[in-house]
């Protein structure tokens, strides 16, 4: 039995998004000073090493161009369908799900400094940062502005551990929005 196309999709992106995260969080000059310090690769693997970045991201946003034309949408009798192709059973998302799991491509958690980056880049104000406390739960991080931002309903701001997700909620104790937030990703 073949995954619907929306999985498939779904599961295809957070690879490609995995994969470019990985390049973008290398730092070009620490590989560079690698090299050069190190001297023991052959020339050939040292040239490798050094366009490895931008080669990864390149094919990320390559890959991510296909996944633009290959996305889920509605058939004409209401069933799901690739937007690419138009079928349910899409042979491109297929095909790239499993390269990517035969070279072990998979999602990379979201850490601590993943999460703070992602709150201070969404919290940021006129432009000034704005001080932030993050804490750690099964599913994800919750980061709080360290001062009362107004009127806000919703000032808790969730990073889902697993994709990576943002989403709002209203004030109220740790274990209570971690056993809320489980819910919610399960669908209830």
């Amino acid at each position: 039995m073949t995954e619907p196309v929306f999985w498939t999709h779904d599961q295809v992106h957070q690879r490609v998004h995995a994969a470019m995260t990985a390049a973008m969080r290398a730092d070009p000059h620490s590989i560079d000073a690698a090299l050069v310090q190190a001297g023991s690769l052959d020339r050939s693997s040292r040239e490798f090493v050094a366009q490895a970045r931008r080669l990864v991201l390149a094919c990320t946003a390559a890959l991510t161009c296909v996944l633009s034309a290959h996305r889920p949408g509605v058939g004409p009798h209401g069933e799901p369908v690739c937007r690419g192709c138009g079928t349910s059973e899409c042979r491109t998302l297929r095909g790239l799900a499993h390269v990517l799991a035969a070279y072990s491509v998979r999602p990379a958690l979201v850490d601590r400094a993943e999460a703070w980056r992602r709150a201070d880049a969404y919290f940021w104000r006129d432009g000034r940062p704005v001080p932030l406390t993050i804490e750690d739960f099964t599913d994800g991080f919750v980061a709080r502005p360290a001062e009362d931002l107004g009127d806000d309903p919703t000032p808790l701001l969730v990073i889902d551990r697993h994709t990576g997700a943002l989403s709002r909620w209203p004030s109220m104790p740790l274990e209570l929005l971690a056993c809320e937030y489980t819910r919610y990703r399960a669908g209830l």
